[in-house]
């Protein structure tokens, strides 16, 4: 296998589990331990980190190595308007250039999520809604528009995951999903930006009333590691700052 496949592949399953939080917010990254985990050399897996780092999501300590990204609330909050507005632009410009074959494929794809929430199949439910959304990023015919909408997915995306699998607010995006599909089937280009509007600036209401919650699972999971960073900070400045003793020895 060519390295720049091995590279590729070692990327996708480093941030799949980051995604799926096998690979916790905070958690330091071994590049032994990914590449035997990979079963390949640590050369693709190093290269495969520092594509995950200009993704931002990992980051790089001097003398340190990798660990996974943790973000603030405020950089959640960002995140989650940085989303809205580009995907508001993009479902109002996929409105007008969607292909017959693009609304074929979300209308598949919500078909399936109705069907995997009768049996409660979080996980795929999981993936035929960011399917949705990415293929109106696609449909909008905005290359640049869908390459940083993808982007910014991925980092909600961790969020969204542990959000979404410790709560029943799955089933309450369907209706929501079917209302925006059948706008941009009518070429609504307005009635479907105030749609997907609506649609994300609840959910990011939602992320961040349980975030803001400290007795809230979803809370403790993400800001533990920014907790135990501000502690690690605190303790190196306290050393930083403790008098030294400068008596000479007697």
């Amino acid at each position: 296998m060519l390295k720049s496949s091995l590279t590729d592949k070692a990327h996708q399953h480093i941030k799949e589990w980051i995604v799926r939080y096998h690979l916790k917010p905070g958690a330091r990254l071994h590049v032994s331990d990914l590449a035997h985990a990979l079963h390949m050399s640590q050369t693709p897996v190093r290269e495969a980190l520092s594509m995950l780092e200009k993704e931002h999501l990992i980051e790089r300590e001097p003398q340190k190595g990798y660990r996974v990204g943790a973000l603030s609330m405020q950089e959640i909050e960002d995140l989650y308007d940085l989303r809205i507005a580009l995907e508001v632009l993009a479902v109002r410009q996929a409105a007008r250039r969607m292909s017959a074959a693009a609304r074929k494929r979300l209308s598949a794809i919500l078909s399936e999520f109705g069907r995997f929430l009768k049996s409660d199949r979080k996980q795929r439910i999981l993936q035929r809604g960011q399917d949705f959304h990415v293929v109106i990023l696609e449909a909008s015919g905005n290359s640049s528009l869908a390459e940083i909408g993808r982007a910014i997915l991925d980092r909600i995306w961790v969020i969204q995951n542990i959000n979404l699998l410790t709560t029943d607010h799955l089933s309450e995006a369907h209706p929501q999903h079917l209302k925006i599909l059948e706008a941009l089937e009518r070429g609504d280009a307005k009635k479907a930006a105030i749609l997907m509007e609506k649609h994300l600036t609840q959910a990011k209401a939602y992320v961040l009333s349980r975030l803001k919650n400290g007795d809230d699972i979803l809370s403790r999971m993400m800001q533990a590691p920014l907790m135990e960073r501000k502690r690690a900070h605190d303790q190196r400045r306290e050393g930083r700052n403790a008098p030294k003793n400068n008596n000479p020895k007697t």
